[in-house]
């Protein structure tokens, strides 16, 4: 019975805690490190440009 209002009293104080932490979803990681694009030329060659885009494209091959 300890354990069921122990585990009651900690969800309370909880609930109650006016600070709210961000979930993982909205914690929003910054690419720091850049890949070669993923696009290709004219001529079927891979495309030599650097990228820190998440779409892994570079502004040419339209990157975001």
């Amino acid at each position: 019975m300890k354990k069921v209002l122990s585990s009651l009293a900690i969800i309370a104080i909880l609930a109650s805690c006016s600070k709210e932490v961000p979930s993982v979803e909205t914690i929003k990681v910054k690419k720091t490190t850049s890949v070669q694009c993923i696009g290709t030329t004219q001529a079927g060659a891979r495309c030599k440009n650097m990228t820190l885009s998440s779409n892994s494209k570079c502004y040419l091959h339209g990157g975001n």
